[in-house]
């Protein structure tokens, strides 16, 4: 029955990378015995065709999920399963899963019982990720793949990899999906071996032009609260930067000679033990538009009383700090501000940086009759292969000025500029 496992080996390698891979599984640990293996080897068979969700051809399928289901059932009787065997029934749990075979919740009690009884096995972490992603629990899956990654200490291969980018595609990544499935560029396009996802990749990344006019969707996104925070990030533009869901934030493409800008009505400060609040604005002008001039009549519009530099994501920003005391002559105690700027040359992997996971299952929305819609995903922006000049202008008062010194520290360390 030797050979029957290695056939079996062939034709579970050769598999999309939507599918959870079953690279993940120490064939040399399954039992040898006649009955196991002609189930295996049933299942082997039908794997791919049932490896992802095709409800339109079920009938069709009804020989496999018999297979699946053959197996599934067997290995659930046994009461001494080990890891492996284990780790083949999560795999076929979750093709029937795939066609309604089986609940959600019974690949779950699955994972939960291997994660209770192997706490230092990673596999189960692989099969399971990538069950969530195909079950539009994109986020939850690409976590789970992580922790893979982790418990490996990143030495995993390809397959994986390539279970990793279908994840990060999945959470709306591209950028990042294609800097994982190439190595960070370090394998040559043509040399990938999967060039379906590879495609599949890529036709989500638009090549961006100053010349042209973008809608602000396409320019600007908002993120999903990560820790606290929404980002507001632009693959165009190669920036992120954090903002809360309570802060007042407007938002603009740049078109017509005016710069791409961010608003951040910033509150949560206290002034006399009330609530306070101050303003950032972000300015990026492409190389079409003169920012010298636009810099120039900026600092000419307050009072600068001091320059340095300061790092921001390893750029070098000038600072300039301004005061006004017959502004805001109250409680504030005069105006007193920065005026930030630099030129920042685009970086090989800009759009990588700047991403942020998308939560699909926070987007599909289940009609009345039980169909699920889904969210339609749009394609990133690649970064302006040109400098683009950043003016960021923040405008406070010296009763505030050491909130705002700390506040600014916090959201500078979570930025990207590239």
């Amino acid at each position: 029955m030797k050979k029957f496992l290695l056939s079996l080996s062939v034709i579970l390698f050769v598999v999309f990378a939507a599918a959870a891979s079953p690279a993940a599984i120490n064939f040399d640990n399954l039992p040898k015995d006649e009955k196991f293996e002609a189930l295996f080897l049933d299942f082997g068979n039908a794997y791919y065709s049932i490896s992802y969700s095709d409800f339109t051809h079920k009938e069709e399928k009804k020989d496999d999920l018999k297979a699946a289901n053959a197996l599934y059932s067997y290995l659930k009787k046994k009461k001494k399963a080990n890891y492996d065997e284990r780790l083949v029934k999560l795999l076929a749990g979750r093709c029937l899963y795939n066609y309604d075979e089986i609940k959600f919740t019974d690949v779950e009690k699955d994972f939960n019982a291997l994660e209770k009884d192997f706490p230092e096995n990673a596999e189960h972490h692989w099969i399971y990720g990538n069950f969530l992603v195909s079950s539009g629990k994109t986020l939850e899956g690409k976590n789970e793949l992580e922790k893979y990654m982790k418990m490996k200490n990143y030495y995993i291969g390809g397959f994986f990899i390539e279970n990793y980018a279908y994840a990060q595609l999945m959470c709306d990544m591209p950028f990042n999906a294609l800097y994982s499935i190439t190595n960070g560029g370090n394998i040559p396009e043509e040399s990938i071996q999967n060039q379906q996802l590879l495609g599949l990749i890529k036709n989500r990344i638009k090549e961006s032009s100053s010349q042209e006019k973008y809608e602000t969707k396409q320019v600007w996104r908002v993120s999903q609260e990560e820790e606290g925070y929404n980002y507001i990030y632009s693959t165009m533009y190669g920036i992120s930067f954090p903002g809360k869901g309570s802060w007042n934030l407007r938002y603009q493409q740049s078109e017509d000679g005016k710069p791409a800008m961010c608003l951040f009505g910033i509150d949560g400060l206290t002034l006399n033990e009330g609530p306070a609040s101050i303003s950032l604005i972000m300015m990026v002008y492409p190389s079409a538009i003169d920012s010298k001039a636009a810099k120039a009549n900026l600092l000419k519009s307050f009072n600068i009383i001091k320059k340095e530099n300061e790092q921001i994501d390893n750029k070098t920003f000038e600072k300039y700090t301004y005061e006004d005391l017959t502004k805001y002559a109250d409680a504030r105690q005069g105006s007193r501000g920065y005026i930030y700027a630099a030129t920042i040359e685009p970086g090989k992997w800009s759009g990588a940086r700047c991403e942020h996971a998308v939560d699909m299952s926070k987007l599909v929305e289940q009609s009345g009759s039980g169909s699920p819609s889904y969210y339609t995903v749009a394609p990133s922006q690649n970064r302006l292969q040109e400098p683009l000049t950043v003016l960021i202008l923040v405008d406070s008062c010296n009763a505030l000025i050491d909130q705002t010194d700390q506040l600014l520290k916090e959201l500078f360390s979570k930025a990207v500029f590239d």
